[in-house]
């Protein structure tokens, strides 16, 4: 297929969508962004060894795209094939399930253009369920003081919401091959590291919740998850113990979360007595062990009254991608 003829001779954006086996979803997701009211872009769809009707599906797009078959090798290793191929000086990295809204490239660029500084924009997005229909939206209460360390406690930037500076991303490295599941959230840190990032309070992408993959491997998120931040924190040294304790902490607590939604009560607990050790007087930690020693019936309830307070809240770290 040959590349986008929405690219003028000098590409400003190169949408790098990774596909598996989605064709249906991959051909809504192609069109959402073909229909951009912005126009100086490239679509790559990189094809990531699927077996069903993918590459067929994509026929319809032929002289719009470019089109991109590697062998398997999982969903970092395609978005950074695409970002290899890509010409653009901005770039977004798309999911095959995911969905955008048309002045989602318009606004962002337009961001980017106006504080050069930037490394990525990102916005807040519906969510939406398998049929397309939106069924909540994210209500994270955004605070770019002190990003870096904010990112570290909690990845509240999803994935379809962001666009990326290239020139950053050059100097702090693609995706990292070597885990699946945060591996998103590994790159924004890296990129809040060094330089400032912005946020636009608009919903201009919808994001899929059709499968947990994360509950279903729990002991993988834990591990990717502990890697990534022995790395950080080895990489920044700037660091308090304070701060350490408290982002160790929260994060014990979602395995301690993760584990008890999955079943896994001993491993649960654990978790969450490792995060009282850290943070003898946080509230959150004695919550979910209490939770963790009562029956389902209780946590679906206390699920229930938290999402009609507070709304649906996305659950990022490279779910099911």
């Amino acid at each position: 297929m040959t590349p986008s003829v929405n690219a003028g001779p000098e590409v400003k954006v190169s949408v790098i969508i990774p596909a598996y086996n989605s064709a249906d979803y991959t051909v809504e997701t192609v069109a959402s962004v073909l229909a951009q009211t912005y126009k100086n872009y490239e679509v790559i769809v990189v094809d990531d060894g699927s077996s069903d009707h993918t590459r067929e599906a994509l026929e319809q797009f032929s002289e719009q795209i470019t089109y991109i078959y590697k062998e398997n090798g999982g969903a970092c290793s395609a978005r950074n094939v695409g970002i290899r191929h890509a010409r653009g000086e901005y770039l977004a990295c798309l999911d095959c399930d995911d969905l955008w809204l048309p002045d989602k490239l318009q606004c962002s660029v337009a961001k980017l253009d106006a504080e050069k500084e930037l490394a990525l924009v990102f916005t807040s997005c519906y969510l939406i369920d398998k049929d397309s229909h939106v069924i909540g939206k994210t209500n994270y209460k955004v605070n770019l003081d002190n990003t870096y360390v904010r990112l570290l406690k909690e990845n509240y930037i999803v994935a379809p919401t962001v666009v990326m500076r290239r020139s950053c991303l050059d100097q702090v490295g693609l995706f990292d091959e070597s885990i699946f599941i945060p591996a998103d959230w590994d790159l924004w840190l890296r990129l809040a590291r060094d330089f400032p990032i912005g946020y636009i309070d608009k919903s201009l992408s919808k994001y899929r919740m059709v499968s947990n993959y994360t509950q279903r491997n729990s002991d993988q998120y834990v591990d990717e998850t502990l890697y990534m931040l022995k790395q950080h924190f080895n990489n920044a040294p700037f660091l308090s113990q304070r701060d350490r304790d408290s982002i160790t902490s929260r994060l014990y607590v979602k395995h301690g979360i993760l584990y008890r939604e999955s079943g896994a009560m001993d491993n649960a607990r654990r978790r969450l007595f490792e995060a009282l050790k850290l943070t003898p007087f946080s509230v959150t930690p004695y919550f979910h062990l209490t939770l963790s020693c009562l029956g389902r019936s209780v946590w679906t309830l206390v699920d229930r009254v938290k999402g009609r307070l507070g709304g649906w809240m996305v659950k990022i770290d490279g779910e099911g991608r």
